[in-house]
Protein backbone atom coordinates (compact mmCIF):
# COMPACT_ATOMS: atom_id res chain seq x y z
CA UNK A 1 0.00 0.00 0.00
CA UNK A 2 1.47 3.35 -1.06
CA UNK A 3 2.11 5.95 1.66
CA UNK A 4 -0.35 8.52 0.40
CA UNK A 5 -3.11 5.88 0.31
CA UNK A 6 -2.36 4.93 3.91
CA UNK A 7 -2.49 8.55 5.03
CA UNK A 8 -5.81 9.11 3.29
CA UNK A 9 -7.27 6.00 4.91
CA UNK A 10 -5.87 6.98 8.32
CA UNK A 11 -7.50 10.38 8.04
CA UNK A 12 -10.91 8.76 7.75
CA UNK A 13 -10.01 6.27 10.48
CA UNK A 14 -9.17 8.92 13.09
CA UNK A 15 -12.51 8.31 14.91
CA UNK A 16 -11.64 4.58 15.18
CA UNK A 17 -8.16 5.35 16.53
CA UNK A 18 -9.66 7.72 19.11
CA UNK A 19 -12.19 5.04 20.03
CA UNK A 20 -9.32 2.59 20.61
CA UNK A 21 -7.74 5.03 23.09
CA UNK A 22 -11.04 5.46 24.91
CA UNK A 23 -11.68 1.71 25.10
CA UNK A 24 -8.17 1.10 26.39
CA UNK A 25 -8.87 3.29 29.42
CA UNK A 26 -11.32 0.62 30.57
CA UNK A 27 -10.04 -2.53 28.83
CA UNK A 28 -6.51 -3.55 27.88
CA UNK A 29 -6.23 -5.13 24.44
CA UNK A 30 -3.86 -5.61 21.51
CA UNK A 31 -4.24 -5.66 17.73
CA UNK A 32 -2.46 -8.08 15.41
CA UNK A 33 -2.54 -9.58 11.95
CA UNK A 34 -3.39 -13.16 11.00
CA UNK A 35 -0.73 -14.09 8.45
CA UNK A 36 -3.22 -15.74 6.14
CA UNK A 37 -1.40 -15.80 2.79
CA UNK A 38 0.26 -19.15 3.68
CA UNK A 39 -1.50 -22.02 5.38
CA UNK A 40 1.37 -22.77 7.77
CA UNK A 41 1.31 -19.28 9.26
CA UNK A 42 -2.47 -19.25 9.27
CA UNK A 43 -2.82 -22.37 11.43
CA UNK A 44 -0.55 -23.01 14.41
CA UNK A 45 0.06 -19.43 15.66
CA UNK A 46 -3.68 -18.82 15.96
CA UNK A 47 -4.28 -22.24 17.51
CA UNK A 48 -1.59 -21.44 20.09
CA UNK A 49 -3.23 -18.10 20.88
CA UNK A 50 -6.67 -19.68 21.35
CA UNK A 51 -5.32 -22.48 23.56
CA UNK A 52 -3.29 -20.02 25.65
CA UNK A 53 -6.47 -17.96 26.15
CA UNK A 54 -8.21 -21.12 27.40
CA UNK A 55 -5.29 -21.78 29.72
CA UNK A 56 -5.22 -18.20 31.00
CA UNK A 57 -8.58 -16.39 30.64
CA UNK A 58 -6.87 -13.21 31.90
CA UNK A 59 -4.52 -13.18 28.93
CA UNK A 60 -4.75 -9.81 27.15
CA UNK A 61 -7.27 -10.19 24.30
CA UNK A 62 -6.29 -9.45 20.71
CA UNK A 63 -8.32 -7.87 17.91
CA UNK A 64 -7.28 -9.51 14.63
CA UNK A 65 -7.46 -8.82 10.92
CA UNK A 66 -6.56 -10.99 7.91
CA UNK A 67 -3.94 -10.52 5.20
CA UNK A 68 -5.12 -9.37 1.79
CA UNK A 69 -4.58 -12.94 0.50
CA UNK A 70 -6.18 -15.94 2.20
CA UNK A 71 -4.68 -19.41 1.73
CA UNK A 72 -7.77 -21.25 2.95
CA UNK A 73 -11.23 -19.72 3.15
CA UNK A 74 -12.67 -22.54 5.24
CA UNK A 75 -10.09 -21.84 7.95
CA UNK A 76 -10.79 -18.10 7.64
CA UNK A 77 -14.43 -18.82 8.37
CA UNK A 78 -13.58 -20.99 11.38
CA UNK A 79 -11.17 -18.46 12.88
CA UNK A 80 -13.77 -15.75 12.36
CA UNK A 81 -16.13 -17.77 14.57
CA UNK A 82 -13.55 -18.01 17.35
CA UNK A 83 -11.82 -14.60 17.31
CA UNK A 84 -12.66 -10.92 17.38
CA UNK A 85 -11.82 -9.87 13.82
CA UNK A 86 -12.20 -6.48 12.18
CA UNK A 87 -12.09 -5.79 8.42
CA UNK A 88 -8.60 -5.45 6.95
CA UNK A 89 -9.37 -2.08 5.37
CA UNK A 90 -10.12 -0.73 8.87
CA UNK A 91 -7.47 -2.38 11.03
CA UNK A 92 -4.70 -2.78 8.41
CA UNK A 93 -3.75 0.93 8.06
CA UNK A 94 -4.07 1.43 11.83
CA UNK A 95 -1.77 -1.55 12.43
CA UNK A 96 0.83 -0.07 10.04
CA UNK A 97 0.65 3.26 11.90
CA UNK A 98 0.96 1.63 15.31
CA UNK A 99 3.99 -0.41 14.24
CA UNK A 100 5.76 2.64 12.87
CA UNK A 101 5.66 4.80 16.02
CA UNK A 102 6.68 3.68 19.51
CA UNK A 103 3.97 5.87 21.00
CA UNK A 104 1.43 3.27 19.90
CA UNK A 105 3.33 0.23 21.25
CA UNK A 106 0.69 -0.17 23.95
CA UNK A 107 -1.60 -1.55 21.24
CA UNK A 108 0.88 -4.18 19.99
CA UNK A 109 1.82 -7.51 21.51
CA UNK A 110 4.92 -7.28 23.68
CA UNK A 111 7.33 -10.22 23.60
CA UNK A 112 10.25 -8.39 25.22
CA UNK A 113 9.99 -10.41 28.45
CA UNK A 114 9.56 -13.76 26.73
CA UNK A 115 12.26 -16.40 26.28
CA UNK A 116 14.84 -16.32 23.51
CA UNK A 117 13.02 -19.26 21.92
CA UNK A 118 9.83 -17.23 21.69
CA UNK A 119 11.69 -14.22 20.29
CA UNK A 120 13.29 -16.40 17.60
CA UNK A 121 9.86 -17.66 16.58
CA UNK A 122 8.31 -14.22 16.05
CA UNK A 123 7.34 -13.64 12.44
CA UNK A 124 5.47 -10.48 11.40
CA UNK A 125 4.58 -9.82 15.01
CA UNK A 126 3.07 -13.26 15.63
CA UNK A 127 4.42 -15.98 17.94
CA UNK A 128 4.84 -19.38 16.29
CA UNK A 129 6.14 -21.42 19.22
CA UNK A 130 4.10 -23.41 21.73
CA UNK A 131 6.34 -22.47 24.66
CA UNK A 132 3.59 -23.02 27.22
CA UNK A 133 2.84 -26.53 25.87
CA UNK A 134 -0.87 -25.86 25.44
CA UNK A 135 -1.44 -27.69 22.15
CA UNK A 136 -1.27 -31.12 23.72
CA UNK A 137 -3.23 -29.91 26.74
CA UNK A 138 -6.33 -28.93 24.77
CA UNK A 139 -8.29 -30.60 22.02
CA UNK A 140 -8.25 -29.07 18.50
CA UNK A 141 -10.12 -25.79 18.20
CA UNK A 142 -11.53 -26.51 14.75
CA UNK A 143 -14.86 -28.34 14.98
CA UNK A 144 -17.21 -29.30 12.18
CA UNK A 145 -20.91 -28.55 12.23
CA UNK A 146 -23.58 -31.04 11.24
CA UNK A 147 -23.69 -29.98 7.59
CA UNK A 148 -19.90 -30.15 7.28
CA UNK A 149 -19.77 -33.61 8.84
CA UNK A 150 -22.38 -34.87 6.38
CA UNK A 151 -20.44 -33.38 3.45
CA UNK A 152 -17.17 -34.86 4.67
CA UNK A 153 -18.61 -38.30 5.30
CA UNK A 154 -20.33 -38.27 1.92
CA UNK A 155 -16.94 -37.79 0.26
CA UNK A 156 -15.40 -40.65 2.25
CA UNK A 157 -18.38 -42.79 1.28
CA UNK A 158 -17.93 -41.80 -2.37
CA UNK A 159 -14.31 -43.02 -2.43
CA UNK A 160 -15.07 -46.12 -0.35
CA UNK A 161 -13.14 -44.95 2.74
CA UNK A 162 -16.07 -44.59 5.14
CA UNK A 163 -15.16 -46.08 8.55
CA UNK A 164 -11.74 -47.10 7.15
CA UNK A 165 -8.29 -46.40 8.57
CA UNK A 166 -6.54 -44.04 6.20
CA UNK A 167 -3.58 -41.67 6.18
CA UNK A 168 -2.79 -38.67 4.02
CA UNK A 169 0.48 -37.99 2.22
CA UNK A 170 1.81 -34.97 0.37
CA UNK A 171 4.76 -33.27 -1.25
CA UNK A 172 5.53 -29.65 -2.01
CA UNK A 173 5.58 -28.26 -5.56
CA UNK A 174 6.66 -24.88 -6.92
CA UNK A 175 3.34 -24.62 -8.77
CA UNK A 176 1.44 -24.13 -5.50
CA UNK A 177 2.93 -20.69 -4.85
CA UNK A 178 3.77 -19.98 -8.50
CA UNK A 179 7.43 -19.87 -7.56
CA UNK A 180 9.96 -18.70 -10.11
CA UNK A 181 12.89 -20.17 -8.20
CA UNK A 182 13.57 -23.72 -7.12
CA UNK A 183 12.84 -24.06 -3.42
CA UNK A 184 14.82 -26.64 -1.47
CA UNK A 185 11.51 -27.69 0.10
CA UNK A 186 10.06 -28.98 -3.17
CA UNK A 187 9.88 -32.74 -3.59
CA UNK A 188 8.57 -35.43 -5.93
CA UNK A 189 5.33 -37.03 -4.75
CA UNK A 190 6.27 -40.34 -6.37
CA UNK A 191 9.23 -40.73 -4.01
CA UNK A 192 6.59 -41.87 -1.50
CA UNK A 193 5.35 -44.75 -3.65
CA UNK A 194 7.12 -47.66 -1.93
CA UNK A 195 6.25 -46.33 1.52
CA UNK A 196 2.61 -45.79 0.60
CA UNK A 197 2.35 -49.28 -0.88
CA UNK A 198 3.87 -50.72 2.31
CA UNK A 199 1.22 -49.07 4.47
CA UNK A 200 -1.54 -50.21 2.12
CA UNK A 201 -0.22 -53.76 2.54
CA UNK A 202 -0.78 -53.28 6.28
CA UNK A 203 -4.46 -52.51 5.76
CA UNK A 204 -4.45 -48.72 5.44
CA UNK A 205 -6.11 -46.63 2.76
CA UNK A 206 -4.24 -43.57 1.47
CA UNK A 207 -5.19 -40.11 0.23
CA UNK A 208 -2.72 -37.88 -1.59
CA UNK A 209 -3.50 -34.32 -0.51
CA UNK A 210 -2.28 -30.90 -1.68
CA UNK A 211 -3.02 -28.16 -4.18
CA UNK A 212 -1.99 -27.32 -7.72
CA UNK A 213 0.69 -30.02 -7.95
CA UNK A 214 0.53 -31.06 -11.59
CA UNK A 215 2.61 -34.19 -10.94
CA UNK A 216 0.29 -37.17 -10.84
CA UNK A 217 0.86 -40.50 -9.13
CA UNK A 218 2.56 -42.79 -11.62
CA UNK A 219 0.58 -45.86 -10.56
CA UNK A 220 -3.03 -46.63 -9.72
CA UNK A 221 -4.55 -48.55 -6.81
CA UNK A 222 -8.15 -48.41 -5.59
CA UNK A 223 -6.77 -48.10 -2.03
CA UNK A 224 -4.96 -44.86 -2.94
CA UNK A 225 -6.86 -41.71 -3.91
CA UNK A 226 -5.14 -38.84 -5.74
CA UNK A 227 -7.45 -36.27 -4.15
CA UNK A 228 -4.98 -33.44 -4.91
CA UNK A 229 -5.69 -33.79 -8.63
CA UNK A 230 -9.43 -34.41 -8.35
CA UNK A 231 -12.42 -32.14 -8.92
CA UNK A 232 -13.43 -32.80 -5.30
CA UNK A 233 -10.48 -30.89 -3.86
CA UNK A 234 -11.65 -28.00 -1.66
CA UNK A 235 -10.59 -25.81 1.27
CA UNK A 236 -13.07 -27.61 3.50
CA UNK A 237 -12.15 -31.18 2.52
CA UNK A 238 -8.44 -30.47 3.04
CA UNK A 239 -9.17 -29.92 6.70
CA UNK A 240 -11.81 -32.60 7.10
CA UNK A 241 -9.60 -35.34 5.63
CA UNK A 242 -6.67 -34.44 7.85
CA UNK A 243 -8.97 -34.33 10.88
CA UNK A 244 -10.16 -37.88 10.15
CA UNK A 245 -6.86 -39.48 9.12
CA UNK A 246 -4.69 -41.58 11.41
CA UNK A 247 -1.42 -39.84 10.55
CA UNK A 248 0.34 -37.73 7.95
CA UNK A 249 3.39 -38.31 5.75
CA UNK A 250 4.64 -35.16 4.09
CA UNK A 251 7.55 -33.01 3.07
CA UNK A 252 7.90 -29.88 5.26
CA UNK A 253 4.84 -27.95 4.08
CA UNK A 254 1.83 -26.21 5.54
CA UNK A 255 0.18 -29.64 5.60
CA UNK A 256 2.40 -30.60 8.55
CA UNK A 257 0.98 -27.54 10.34
CA UNK A 258 -2.53 -28.68 9.51
CA UNK A 259 -1.64 -32.09 10.96
CA UNK A 260 -0.44 -30.39 14.14
CA UNK A 261 -3.68 -28.40 14.26
CA UNK A 262 -5.51 -31.72 14.70
CA UNK A 263 -2.72 -33.23 16.83
CA UNK A 264 -1.95 -35.89 14.21
CA UNK A 265 1.42 -37.70 14.32
CA UNK A 266 3.58 -37.00 11.30
CA UNK A 267 6.47 -38.49 9.40
CA UNK A 268 8.22 -35.52 7.79
CA UNK A 269 10.50 -36.48 4.91
CA UNK A 270 12.97 -34.39 2.89
CA UNK A 271 13.44 -32.05 5.85
CA UNK A 272 16.27 -29.50 5.56
CA UNK A 273 15.74 -27.21 8.51
CA UNK A 274 14.99 -28.56 12.00
CA UNK A 275 15.06 -25.06 13.51
CA UNK A 276 11.25 -24.84 13.67
CA UNK A 277 10.65 -28.15 15.44
CA UNK A 278 9.51 -26.38 18.59
CA UNK A 279 6.59 -24.88 16.66
CA UNK A 280 4.86 -28.26 16.39
CA UNK A 281 3.56 -30.38 19.25
CA UNK A 282 4.22 -33.90 17.99
CA UNK A 283 6.18 -34.57 14.82
CA UNK A 284 7.31 -38.06 15.88
CA UNK A 285 9.84 -38.83 13.08
CA UNK A 286 12.07 -36.98 10.60
CA UNK A 287 13.99 -37.95 7.48
CA UNK A 288 16.62 -35.38 6.54
CA UNK A 289 17.95 -34.32 3.17
CA UNK A 290 21.73 -34.51 2.84
CA UNK A 291 24.04 -31.68 1.80
CA UNK A 292 26.86 -32.49 -0.62
CA UNK A 293 30.06 -30.54 -1.31
CA UNK A 294 30.09 -29.98 -5.09
CA UNK A 295 33.88 -29.77 -5.27
CA UNK A 296 34.80 -32.88 -3.30
CA UNK A 297 31.59 -34.89 -3.67
CA UNK A 298 31.68 -35.46 0.09
CA UNK A 299 28.48 -35.42 2.13
CA UNK A 300 28.63 -32.61 4.71
CA UNK A 301 28.02 -33.42 8.37
CA UNK A 302 24.91 -31.89 9.89
CA UNK A 303 27.01 -30.06 12.46
CA UNK A 304 28.89 -28.29 9.66
CA UNK A 305 25.60 -27.61 7.85
CA UNK A 306 24.20 -25.88 10.95
CA UNK A 307 27.44 -24.03 11.72
CA UNK A 308 27.48 -22.59 8.18
CA UNK A 309 23.68 -22.08 8.32
CA UNK A 310 23.24 -23.90 5.03
CA UNK A 311 19.88 -25.13 6.27
CA UNK A 312 18.57 -21.56 6.04
CA UNK A 313 19.28 -21.32 2.30
CA UNK A 314 15.92 -21.66 0.57
CA UNK A 315 16.89 -21.96 -3.10
CA UNK A 316 18.93 -24.64 -4.90
CA UNK A 317 20.80 -22.10 -7.03
CA UNK A 318 21.87 -20.15 -3.96
CA UNK A 319 23.19 -23.36 -2.43
CA UNK A 320 25.07 -24.16 -5.63
CA UNK A 321 26.77 -20.75 -5.49
CA UNK A 322 28.06 -21.72 -2.05
CA UNK A 323 29.49 -24.94 -3.51
CA UNK A 324 26.80 -27.26 -2.18
CA UNK A 325 23.80 -29.19 -3.37
CA UNK A 326 20.98 -31.04 -1.71
CA UNK A 327 20.26 -34.73 -2.08
CA UNK A 328 16.59 -35.62 -1.79
CA UNK A 329 15.55 -38.69 0.15
CA UNK A 330 15.40 -41.72 -2.10
CA UNK A 331 12.29 -43.81 -2.55
CA UNK A 332 13.99 -46.60 -0.61
CA UNK A 333 14.94 -44.27 2.29
CA UNK A 334 11.35 -43.05 2.52
CA UNK A 335 10.09 -46.65 2.47
CA UNK A 336 12.39 -47.59 5.35
CA UNK A 337 11.31 -44.47 7.26
CA UNK A 338 7.66 -45.37 6.64
CA UNK A 339 8.27 -48.86 8.01
CA UNK A 340 9.97 -47.41 11.09
CA UNK A 341 7.19 -44.88 11.55
CA UNK A 342 4.61 -47.68 11.36
CA UNK A 343 6.55 -49.62 14.00
CA UNK A 344 6.83 -46.53 16.20
CA UNK A 345 3.09 -45.93 16.08
CA UNK A 346 2.54 -49.56 17.02
CA UNK A 347 5.06 -49.35 19.90
CA UNK A 348 7.47 -51.77 18.23
CA UNK A 349 10.17 -49.07 18.34
CA UNK A 350 11.11 -47.27 21.56
CA UNK A 351 11.00 -43.48 21.30
CA UNK A 352 13.11 -42.97 24.42
CA UNK A 353 15.69 -45.54 23.37
CA UNK A 354 16.19 -43.84 20.02
CA UNK A 355 16.30 -40.41 21.61
CA UNK A 356 19.15 -41.67 23.75
CA UNK A 357 21.00 -43.12 20.75
CA UNK A 358 20.57 -39.82 18.90
CA UNK A 359 21.44 -37.71 21.92
CA UNK A 360 24.52 -36.08 20.42
CA UNK A 361 22.65 -34.90 17.32
CA UNK A 362 19.81 -33.40 19.34
CA UNK A 363 22.32 -31.66 21.59
CA UNK A 364 23.77 -30.18 18.41
CA UNK A 365 20.30 -29.00 17.35
CA UNK A 366 19.71 -27.47 20.79
CA UNK A 367 23.06 -25.68 20.64
CA UNK A 368 22.32 -24.11 17.26
CA UNK A 369 18.58 -23.54 17.45
CA UNK A 370 17.68 -23.59 21.15
CA UNK A 371 15.22 -26.44 20.63
CA UNK A 372 15.22 -29.04 23.40
CA UNK A 373 13.77 -32.17 21.84
CA UNK A 374 11.63 -34.64 23.76
CA UNK A 375 9.37 -36.34 21.24
CA UNK A 376 10.98 -36.42 17.79
CA UNK A 377 13.44 -38.93 16.39
CA UNK A 378 15.35 -39.28 13.17
CA UNK A 379 14.39 -42.44 11.30
CA UNK A 380 16.55 -45.06 13.10
CA UNK A 381 17.59 -46.77 9.86
CA UNK A 382 18.65 -43.47 8.27
CA UNK A 383 20.51 -42.48 11.44
CA UNK A 384 22.39 -45.78 11.52
CA UNK A 385 23.31 -45.73 7.83
CA UNK A 386 24.53 -42.14 8.04
CA UNK A 387 25.96 -42.23 11.52
CA UNK A 388 29.09 -40.27 10.59
CA UNK A 389 26.96 -37.28 9.50
CA UNK A 390 25.37 -36.98 12.95
CA UNK A 391 28.60 -36.88 14.97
Amino acid sequence: MKNYQIYIKLFFLIPVILLFFIIRIFKNFRINKIISHKIGHMTIPIEIYICEKKDDPKKIPVIWFFDKITANHFLKKKWSEKLLILPRHVLGPIYILFKKYKFFNMFLEDFSKDSEGVKRSIYNGVKHIDDKKVLLKYKPTIEFNYKEKIEGENYLKKIGFENKNFFVFASRASSFHNETGNSVRNTNINSNNLGVKFLVSKGYKAIRIGRRDITKLNFSDFNIIDYANSVDSSDFLDFYLISKCKFVISAPTGITRMAALFRKPSLVVDETNPSDLDRLPDRIMLLLKKFQNLKTGKIISFQEVYEKKLNYIGDHLELNKLGCKLIDNSEFEIKRATESFFNLLNNDISLNENLQKQKKYWQNVEEHFGFKNKSTIICPDFYLNNNDLFK
